[in-house]
């Protein structure tokens, strides 16, 4: 740990490993350029096993680790070193999100600790140990697996069923034990609120993460007769994702519009084969390029030279690709699915559409592909939007702000 005097803030936050991305990784590394960039704070960052199959945990089923028990190893994140701590019985899903000893001791020379997290359970391991913590949250568990646990069918369809009734249960008791909240959208911000309503001491806020508008930074000027492509960034196989739609709404467009706009879907993973048949069926994997795992500059690259970007997810916490795409000057198309509700100002910088409607989808990326005046309208005024509003800088300071009264409040009770 560093000699200086500056308090440190414990990063508290699963999913890291060298190479890892995803949007808990991108609201992470913000976080924690906002914490190195404040000159203000030490940083240590902590990752807890959030895999039952990680091999730092304690398994039932793994006979050998019961004398072994909960053990810790070391990585690099980022060029930032971290600390990876196990759970206990980690088949039960609500053991990870527990106090143990490992854990406790990692963070023991923090000062403050700040939890990232999809869902807010992951807060109840690192709450009681006498430090202030916050908590920033994209979503609940519930609501983020509710798709997948609809249709129950097999014995670990309920086995995982089950395992989401007692994480939503741990979801609302950290919401309500934790000294700090920050919420990536406006659903959230009135769940929380609602819910700590008989809490004054709770600071709550709505507190997104903020773009690298240094990094995500448009073209001097956008042609959009060159080369004119469709960008959707995500998880490709990620059911709740739902490209799907976005295909689908393509395959609407007249012929003339797909022969001169291909669609173009960049991810860490490659798509379902449902998808790839269905893109066949509807006689379009010609007119589809899939791209894995972007280096950060293609990533860029990607967003400035689209024509417009679009993402037709079922829920969305926040849409980090959203804020990056806009950054890039590039107009965006969402589904009302959450985060992206608070972000876009449907019809000025975006569109906002319906879940599910293909027909709609299509009449706005339609609009965006033939209406060029507009679209570089849009994609000036989401470049504004996140100058305004969502460069890392802005965003920062809410951070800051709550980590200093966080500090200034615990000096208080133990002076």
């Amino acid at each position: 740990m560093p000699t200086n005097n500056k308090p440190t803030i414990g990063l508290v936050v699963p999913f890291l490993a060298a190479g890892s991305c995803g949007g808990l990784q991108s609201v992470a590394s913000f976080i924690k350029n906002t914490i190195q960039r404040s000159d203000r704070y030490n940083l240590k960052l902590i990752s807890p096993a959030d895999s039952f199959k990680d091999s730092c945990n304690l398994r039932l089923t793994k006979p050998f680790t019961w004398i072994r028990g909960v053990t810790t190893s070391v990585g690099v994140w980022e060029d930032h070193p971290f600390i990876h701590v196990g759970s206990i019985a980690s088949e039960f899903e609500f053991q990870r999100y527990l106090p143990r000893k490992a854990l406790t001791e990692a963070v023991a020379d923090c000062d403050i600790l700040q939890v990232v997290s999809g869902s807010p359970a992951l807060a109840n391991s690192v709450c009681g140990l006498g430090k202030p913590v916050a908590l920033q949250v994209a979503t609940r568990a519930k609501i983020e697996r509710n798709v997948r646990d609809s249709n129950p069918r097999s014995l670990t369809d309920w086995w995982r069923k089950g395992m989401t009734e007692i994480t939503d249960k741990l979801d609302d008791i950290a919401l309500c034990k934790v000294d700090a909240v920050q919420v990536e959208n406006p659903w959230m911000l009135n769940y929380v609120k609602q819910l700590t309503k008989d809490n004054s001491c709770i600071d709550l806020r709505y507190a997104p993460p903020g773009v690298n508008a240094h990094k995500f930074h448009p073209l001097l000027e956008r042609s959009l007769n060159d080369d004119a492509y469709i960008l959707c960034v995500c998880r490709l196989n990620d059911p709740r994702k739902n490209i799907f739609l976005l295909l689908e709404s393509y395959a609407l467009l007249p012929q003339d519009i797909k022969d001169r706009v291909r669609l173009v879907f960049a991810g860490a993973s490659e798509p379902p084969q449902k998808f790839v048949e269905r893109a066949n069926s509807l006689g379009l994997n010609n007119r589809i390029n899939y791209i894995l795992k972007p280096e950060s500059k293609k990533l860029v690259e990607l967003y400035r030279q689209a024509t417009l970007f679009a993402l037709t997810s079922d829920e969305e916490g926040l849409g980090v690709v959203l804020l990056e795409a806009m950054a890039c000057g590039v107009p965006v198309i969402s589904t009302r699915s959450g985060g992206p509700d608070g972000i876009i100002t449907d019809g000025k910088d975006g569109y906002l559409v319906p879940l599910n409607n293909s027909e709609i989808l299509a009449n706005r990326l339609l609009i965006l592909c033939t209406n060029i005046e507009l679209n570089l309208k849009m994609g000036k005024l989401a470049r504004q939007t996140i100058e305004e509003r969502y460069t890392e800088e802005i965003t920062g300071e809410i951070f800051v702000n709550m980590w200093d009264k966080m500090l200034i409040n615990r000096k208080i009770k133990l002076s």
